[in-house]
């Protein structure tokens, strides 16, 4: 398993096939970090991913560096870069290759110094990228929390014009008046009710038993039938 994971993400071959640029593998968690294979396998073999990525560094410059040298910016690279996943570790030397991080061939020379430069700048602008995502995150779930807002606000609009209307409606049929208030209070007759919440003056004064004008009547009646429904229907 140790062995399969070094070949399959290190070196040239690993480069070539991580097609991913680094906002998309910036801070990836579903990609183990080089802490994480040396916490699973052991420093060796976080350390030979390490090698495997800088001898393809070295054979592309058409130069070489001693095992012990290898082993020692290596070991560096783990020490220091222990967060950085399997990912954005080939993105850094495919970017190495093409010189997009600085010089660090000088003749038939590789400065590890500069090699260790690059690599902070690199970790730099992973940071911005993971705080770029994070942002974006942020973002796209304030706009479906706003959206959801909105779609409540739109019920709860819609709901209070379907009422307008049908409060509308049940002043003129009987039949709108029950489908507003589905439930009569014992004691008062359905017709008498539906005719004083209609502005019937005869039938207010049989509800009332006192004068009153048609439309308090009609919002008296309103309210309180409203409270009665939602009494007997809980």
């Amino acid at each position: 398993m140790a062995s399969q994971l070094v070949s399959e993400w290190s070196g040239t071959e690993a480069q070539l096939k991580c097609g991913y640029s680094l906002e998309d593998v910036a801070g990836l968690k579903t990609i183990p970090s080089i802490g994480d294979v040396s916490r699973a396998y052991g420093n060796m073999t976080a350390v030979q991913i390490i090698v495997e990525h800088l001898k393809s560094i070295f054979r592309y410059a058409g130069t070489d560096l001693p095992n012990e040298q290898l082993a020692e910016t290596a070991l560096s690279i783990l020490t220091n870069y222990y967060y950085l996943n399997l990912g954005e570790l080939c993105i850094f030397f495919t970017q190495l290759k093409a010189g997009s991080r600085g010089q660090v061939v000088w003749g038939n020379r590789i400065n590890n110094q500069a090699i260790m430069v690059a690599l902070y700048e690199f970790s730099q602008d992973r940071f911005t990228a993971i705080v770029r995502k994070e942002d974006e995150l942020r973002k796209t779930q304030e706009r479906k929390g706003f959206t959801r807002i909105e779609s409540a606000a739109g019920a709860i609009l819609q709901g209070v014009e379907s009422i307008k209307k049908l409060k509308a409606e049940a002043k003129k049929n009987i039949e709108a008046f029950r489908t507003l208030f589905p439930s009569i209070p014992d004691g008062y007759s359905e017709k008498t009710l539906f005719e004083a919440f209609s502005g019937k003056e005869d039938a207010i004064q049989t509800v009332f038993r006192k004068p009153i004008k048609a439309d308090d009547a009609s919002e008296a009646l309103y309210r309180w039938l409203c409270d009665y429904n939602v009494r007997v229907n809980k």
